[in-house]
């Protein structure tokens, strides 16, 4: 995948210039990356609702259900939620970003806007992402040696696994979205390409 928006980021910096300035073509890319705009940004909000509610929905259940009172297991908590918060920030960083975007430049600004900012979604994407769900099972696991002075041998067991399965849903989700992204990337470069071949 990295080789392949190299490529593209290459071929577009190689004929940025020879964009032509057609109206008909320039109001019909504007268009459609004002779409991806607006559907970039809802997703963006929908994730920080998302993660707004999972991130209130465990500290409530730290603080009401299972307070916990080891310094080990609390640092746990304090990773988890700390995870939730710089994701959530990240996303509220990205709503900025593509609202910075002006579609009512020209073509090449606005592409190149466009193209700037699924870089950045990119980079969010790759270990940035892993490092805060590495982060969240690690505090997930620190909480479990308090844990296990209240839960038998059995339901930690199924605590643990539990986790496991949890854990594969978030991750999928996360590919699902970073495949949207990318493929919302190289959409926006062949817009930019079936600029070129009009002047072709």
């Amino acid at each position: 995948m990295n080789n392949e928006f190299d490529e593209l980021q290459r071929k577009w910096q190689k004929n940025k210039e020879s964009i032509n300035s057609d109206t008909q073509v320039i109001d019909e890319t504007l268009s459609s990356i004002i779409v991806k705009k607006n559907s970039s940004i809802r997703f963006h909000y929908n994730n920080i609702i998302i993660l707004s509610i999972v991130l209130v929905g465990i500290a409530a259940f730290f603080y009401y259900i299972a307070p916990v009172k080891e310094l080990l297991s609390r640092i746990g908590v304090g990773l988890m939620l700390g995870g939730l918060l710089i994701r959530i920030i990240i996303e509220l960083i990205s709503v900025l970003k593509s609202k910075k975007m002006n579609v009512v430049d020209d073509v090449l600004k606005s592409t190149n806007d466009a193209i700037d900012f699924y870089k950045f979604r990119k980079r969010i994407h790759g270990p940035i992402t892993i490092t805060i769900i590495v982060l969240y099972t690690i505090g997930f696991y620190m909480i479990t040696p308090e844990f296990s002075l209240y839960f038998t041998k059995w339901q930690m067991i199924l605590i643990n696994t539990s986790y496991i399965i949890g854990a594969l849903v978030p991750l999928l989700f996360v590919r699902k979205i970073i495949k949207k992204e990318i493929q919302t990337l190289l959409e926006i470069v062949n817009l930019k390409n079936k600029i070129i071949e009009e002047k072709s």
